[in-house]
């Protein structure tokens, strides 16, 4: 089986894992895979599709990357993957605390990027105290209601999403 079929049927088997994220951000209150479920999941899944992952960390005149391959173990293919990364300072630890620090972290989110397991506590975009509930759109269907109702455009905006163009046209009525 090519890499790339393997990779797809590991990123599967992770997909259909219900697992419970062990750690716990107690300052912005939310929960997370920590890096020893991250490197469990995907060695299970590894190790069922004969594949073989190995990390390094590369240092350049750009900076420090973190690199995953992903090897097929049934032939040579390899696949690589890279991140950008940086050497955190940690007060209270020397250069070598803060390097494995810097491994371990380059190490989960590419091994989450490259297996696709996904945590959306970590997408701030996703923050449930930001998060609105999604409103019905106005219709133009909705539009003749609200016409016999004699709605303002102010009562329409906080029950339905207007696009641009129905709320164009709907002042244009409320004018005349």
């Amino acid at each position: 089986m090519k890499l790339i079929q393997k990779l797809a049927k590991a990123k599967a088997e992770i997909k259909a894992t219900k697992l419970k994220k062990e750690g716990r951000n107690t300052y912005s209150n939310y929960d997370y895979f920590t890096p020893s479920q991250i490197e469990h999941l995907v060695q299970t899944v590894c190790e069922s599709n004969g594949l073989l992952t190995k990390f390094d960390l590369i240092r350049n005149n750009l900076g420090v990357t973190g690199q995953l391959t992903v090897y097929n173990i049934d032939n040579d293919e390899t696949i690589c993957f890279e991140m950008a990364t940086a050497i955190p300072e940690i007060k209270a630890t020397n250069i070598a605390q803060q390097l494995g620090g810097c491994v371990t972290y380059t190490e989960r989110y590419l091994k989450m990027s490259a297996f696709g397991i996904t945590d959306s506590n970590l997408d701030f975009d996703n923050s449930p105290k930001t998060k609105e509930p999604k409103k019905p759109y106005f219709t133009a269907q909705m539009f003749e209601k609200a016409k016999a109702a004699n709605a303002t455009i102010e009562q329409i905006e906080k029950k339905y999403t207007l696009t641009a163009d129905m709320k164009a046209k709907y002042l244009e009525y409320a004018k005349n």
